[in-house]
C-alpha cells in the first residue's frame, strides 16, 4: 500500500526544521499531536538521532503509515491515541522536553487548542517547550488575502474551525502556565509559535 502523502509536508518541514533547531535540545523527548501520516516527526527523527520522537493522534487511522515510516529508526516509538478535544485523565508521564503541533488549530475545534496546553501542562517538564505551526490572526496586522480565503473556506467546511487570533492562544497559554517565547515569521503566510512551561 502507497503511503500518504500531504504535500504541504515537504514545503514547510525544513522551515519548521530550522526554528527546532535554535531550541530543541541534544537529547530528550519530544511529543507531537496530531501526527497524521507521521511524514514530520520521521522527517525531524532523522535530523535529531538523540531525541526520542512520540507521534500521537486522536485516530489511528494512519498509525500504519507512522510505523512504516518510522520503522528503519530507532528513536519513533509506537503512536498513540490522544484526543485534545477530551482530555481528562492523562496516561503520558511528566517528562517531555517539548510538545509538537503542526496546522492543527485552524483545522480543529477550539476545544483542542485549550486540551493542547492543558495536556502539555501536565506532560512537559518545567522550562519546556510547546512549538506551533500554522496560520494566525494577529491584532493590528492585516491579515494576507491568501489567509482569508482560507478561513472562509475552513468555516464553510465546518463552523468550529477557523485562522485563531494569536492573542487568543496566548491566553490560554498562559491559563496553563506557559509563556510566549519566540514568534516566527514564515512562508505562506504562517507563524512558528514557541512557548514555555514557566511552572
Amino acid at each position: 500500500m502507497l503511503l500518504p502523502v500531504y504535500p504541504s509536508t515537504s514545503r514547510n518541514r525544513n522551515p519548521i526544521l530550522s526554528i527546532l533547531k535554535k531550541h530543541l535540545p541534544y537529547k530528550g523527548k519530544v511529543l507531537e499531536t496530531a501526527s497524521a501520516t507521521g511524514e514530520h516527526i520521521v522527517f525531524f527523527a532523522e535530523k535529531f538521532p538523540y531525541l526520542q520522537w512520540h507521534p500521537s493522534d486522536k485516530s489511528d487511522k494512519y498509525f500504519w503509515a507512522v510505523k512504516k515510516r518510522g520503522d528503519p529508526l530507532h528513536n519513533v516509538q509506537e503512536p498513540i491515541c490522544v484526543d485534545l478535544t477530551s482530555i481528562s485523565r492523562v496516561e503520558l508521564k511528566p517528562e517531555f522536553n517539548a510538545v509538537l503541533n503542526i496546522n492543527m488549530i485552524h483545522i480543529s475545534p477550539w476545544e483542542a487548542c485549550r486540551g493542547l496546553f492543558k495536556l502539555s501542562s501536565t506532560v512537559v517538564i518545567k522550562n519546556g517547550l510547546i512549538f506551533l505551526y500554522g496560520p494566525f490572526k494577529e491584532k493590528n496586522k492585516k491579515l494576507a488575502s491568501t489567509n482569508i480565503d482560507f478561513d472562509t473556506q475552513l468555516q464553510s467546511q465546518n463552523p468550529n474551525w477557523g485562522i485563531r487570533l494569536l492573542d487568543d492562544v496566548v491566553t490560554v497559554a498562559e491559563e496553563f502556565g506557559f509563556i510566549l517565547l519566540e514568534k516566527y515569521q514564515m512562508p505562506s503566510n504562517n507563524l512558528s509559535i514557541v512557548f514555555q512551561k514557566s511552572t
